[in-house]
């Protein structure tokens, strides 16, 4: 159970990631915020975003009948990732846009 429980979490972690890395790429010059969309969004992101988050809380279901922590750590490196991933982007830009 906890094996399955982490698999289908991390397949929502890597969906959900795949879907900023095409945001990422289809933005490559403008910053991205991190409540709002983002200018341009690609064909295809919201949906693997949408599919992403919903395996990442079936995981996170999941590993809860095993132990109340698996849930907590899903929820929060999930999107930790996420804000990480928005931050150095949009650090990238801002020295991009110095020079």
């Amino acid at each position: 159970m906890i094996v399955f429980g982490g698999l289908v979490a991390l397949l929502g972690v890597l969906l959900f990631q795949r879907a900023l890395g095409m945001t990422i790429r289809a933005n490559p010059r403008s910053r991205i915020p991190y409540f709002r969309g983002a200018r341009t969004v690609p064909p295809g992101s919201m949906g693997l975003r949408a599919l992403g988050a919903g395996l990442m809380v079936l995981g996170a279901c999941v590993l809860g009948l095993v132990a109340w922590q698996w849930p907590l750590l899903v929820v929060l490196l999930g999107p930790a990732a996420t804000f990480a991933g928005i931050f150095a982007h949009n650090r990238r830009v801002a020295h991009a846009s110095d020079r």
